[in-house]
């Protein structure tokens, strides 16, 4: 039997790592969950993000997911150890955050690079600990407003221009060598951000980073999907429908999901 993936974020930003996920692995089924009930989590405070990290992960459990995405930075930051604990002992949790810091410092040690996240990534300074250690110099800035702005507008070109121009016109970015997206919906705004930038970066390409490392986790502990296997099933679940999320939805996965939603008191 091929136990599903669990995979989570608060709305669709999670979906760019699904569908990294899906050209990788695409024997896996994964069972997503969008939790728009409580879209964005970034201004959530660490409480409420561990009380919906530990809800989701539930039925997760219940589902009997072979392995865990957690592909939200926000909720990676700040609520890691609630779904781990959740999971258990053997079941792989992969984040989004520590796939990203050991590239980044396999590929820029003694560099500099800039940072865009939530402020509940921000503040938590998961990413300056972890990448200080490893040698690695930071620009951060957060950047609330880009993530419902994301959520809201990209699938029909709608994303307000005033929004990037305010985090990114004043080229704050200047003299570092990569841009790290620290949410998961940050990649869907990638070409109106570079276009404000005046110089190259290279931007660090966390979905697929996180893709290798969910592939390498099961591939340890010889969870990963026989060759032979038919592709995967695929359940996609919204704690609140919006029109937006299933546009969105359409645009990131190039195709129509079966969204069903359960509500918040379903989990």
């Amino acid at each position: 039997m091929n136990l599903p993936i669990g995979i989570f974020d608060s709305g669709i930003g999670g979906l760019t790592v699904a569908k990294a996920l899906l050209e990788r692995l695409p024997r896996e089924s994964l069972y997503y969950v969008g939790d728009t009930a409580h879209m964005p989590y970034g201004d959530k405070s660490v409480d409420s993000l561990k009380e919906y990290a530990a809800g989701i992960s539930q039925r997760f459990v219940d589902a009997g997911c072979k392995a865990v995405v957690v592909a939200c930075n926000s909720a990676s930051s700040n609520a890691l150890d609630t779904v781990k604990a959740a999971m258990g002992l053997h079941v792989p949790v992969v984040d989004v955050v520590q796939p990203v810091v050991n590239w980044v410092a396999r590929h820029h040690p003694g560099k500099e690079v800039a940072l865009v996240g939530t402020r509940a990534t921000v503040d938590s300074g998961v990413y300056q600990t972890k990448l200080a250690e490893a040698n690695v110099m930071m620009k951060v800035r957060a950047t609330p407003l880009l993530a419902s702005a994301i959520e809201e507008g990209f699938h029909n070109g709608t994303i307000s221009e005033a929004v990037v121009n305010a985090y990114f016109a004043d080229q704050w970015t200047a003299g570092t060598e990569a841009l790290i997206l620290a949410c998961t919906h940050y990649p869907l705004a990638m070409g109106q951000i570079m276009a404000v930038l005046d110089e190259p970066l290279t931007v660090v390409d966390g979905p697929a980073i996180v893709a290798d490392a969910v592939a390498a986790a099961l591939a340890h502990l010889g969870l990963g999907a026989p060759e032979d296997a038919p592709q995967g099933c695929h359940r996609f679940e919204v704690t609140d429908w919006t029109g937006s999320f299933a546009q969105g939805a359409r645009h990131i996965m190039q195709s129509d999901l079966n969204l069903q939603e359960v509500g918040w008191t379903g989990l």
